[in-house]
């Protein structure tokens, strides 16, 4: 009998025995387990993006035109430098109106006079002026040694010897003058004022 409840007492210690130990097994295994657990269930971190660059561009846009509203557009103002026309020769000129005068081209002859010439010659009376070169009987005139003595902006003087030839036979007459001229900024020519014998 007593080996009988000695086997059930040692069954059973056992049997506590391997109870408690697969209990702390199963208590190891379960913490374990919780720690696998907790550590699969934790939050997840941020996802923290790779730094880069923001290239910034401005939209611009061009309003619609009003139709209601008038825009003036001035344009440019274009300065144009417009030289200053040179004063022509004035012993070119004084060729020029003798030779007007040869050919019997009075009236352009005449339109090289000054005002004050025409006045006080023939009292700015182009008939008188060619009055006196018919009355003259004028061949032709030849102009020579044509000189300039002096010029400024405004005045010239210029001598040359004249050659005249008139009458039926056209007869010679030697002559030299001293001619001043003025000048016309307003024609952009020189213009006869005084013409006297040296």
């Amino acid at each position: 009998m007593l080996s009988n409840d000695s086997n059930i007492s040692h069954g059973w210690g056992g049997w506590l025995k391997w109870l408690v130990n697969t209990g702390i097994a199963l208590l190891a295994a379960s913490g374990s387990v919780v720690a696998i657990l907790q550590y699969l269930d934790r939050p997840a971190q941020p996802l923290t993006p790779a730094p880069h660059s923001i290239t910034a561009i401005a939209i611009t846009s061009t309003p619609w035109p009003d139709p209601t509203r008038t825009q003036t557009t001035v344009p440019p103002t274009v300065i144009y430098h417009t030289p200053t026309p040179l004063a022509p020769s004035p012993t070119d000129f004084v060729i020029s109106y003798w030779q007007n005068v040869s050919d019997g081209r009075y009236e352009n002859a005449w339109s090289q006079l000054s005002p004050g010439f025409r006045q006080a010659w023939h009292n700015n009376d182009y008939n008188d002026y060619l009055r006196g070169y018919q009355q003259m009987n004028l061949c032709r005139i030849v102009i020579s040694n044509v000189n300039l003595i002096r010029q400024d902006g405004y005045s010239a003087v210029v001598t040359a010897h004249l050659t005249y030839q008139t009458g039926s036979q056209c007869i010679s007459s030697e002559y030299n003058f001293e001619m001043w001229l003025i000048y016309d900024g307003a024609s952009h020519s020189w213009l006869f004022d005084k013409n006297m014998f040296q």
